[in-house]
């Protein structure tokens, strides 16, 4: 009866030491997100950067991501490591980049795993699009992951994602009735300074 008293009192102490832990690594809360916010006003061929940062993550041992984005409106060039997880050791890549439907998965793990992960803010990837017409998209984190490791298991990250937007306007052109307006006015006014020169002479 003991034994079992002590059993149990031990992991209910277990439980609320890994209770503890979750609570501190999910407080304050983890994040993903493209930044800067929002680009706008660039036109078709012009090129930009975005970068993927996190913030307030504990023990980062890797994170992939897949970004969509409207295909009619940007393609993803090309995408850079960020700094952050290559603070502490050495690093895989690894990235698809599918302009015809809009998509990139870029992603990154420490190996050989070190004895800690990247703890704290940073750059996860830096990202080059290249406009081609007009409109709105989102750059938006259709899937995110973020791993940490204990005693040697791969465990999930919780996190929240803020997505990116781009937007540009199309070039407005003058309307039929405009140009007829402007027209007519033009008209009327050289007539009327015709009218008064000849009134002069």
């Amino acid at each position: 009866m003991k034994k079992n008293l002590r059993l149990i009192v031990l992991i209910t102490a277990l439980l609320v030491c890994i209770a503890m832990t979750v609570a501190v690594r999910a407080s304050p809360t983890t994040t993903i997100a493209v930044d800067p916010p929002e680009v706008e006003d660039l036109e078709p061929g012009q090129s930009f950067t975005v970068d993927l940062t996190v913030t307030d993550v504990t023990d980062l041992y890797s994170w992939d991501v897949n970004l969509t984005y409207d295909p009619t409106i940007l393609n993803a060039e090309n995408w850079t490591e960020g700094p952050f997880l290559r603070q502490v050791g050495n690093t895989t890549i690894w990235a698809q980049i599918d302009n015809n439907n809009g998509f990139m998965t870029p992603g990154s793990i420490l190996y050989p795993l070190p004895l800690n992960g990247a703890t704290g803010n940073g750059i996860l990837a830096t990202i080059t699009f290249t406009v081609k017409g007009h409109g709105e998209t989102k750059l938006h984190f259709e899937r995110s992951k973020l791993n940490t490791v204990i005693v040697s298991s791969v465990v999930p990250i919780v996190h929240d994602r803020t997505d990116g937007v781009f937007r540009n306007a199309e070039p407005t052109t003058p309307s039929i009735q405009l140009i007829i307006g402007v027209a007519v006015a033009v008209g009327i006014v050289g007539i009327a300074v015709f009218l008064y020169m000849r009134r002069r002479t």
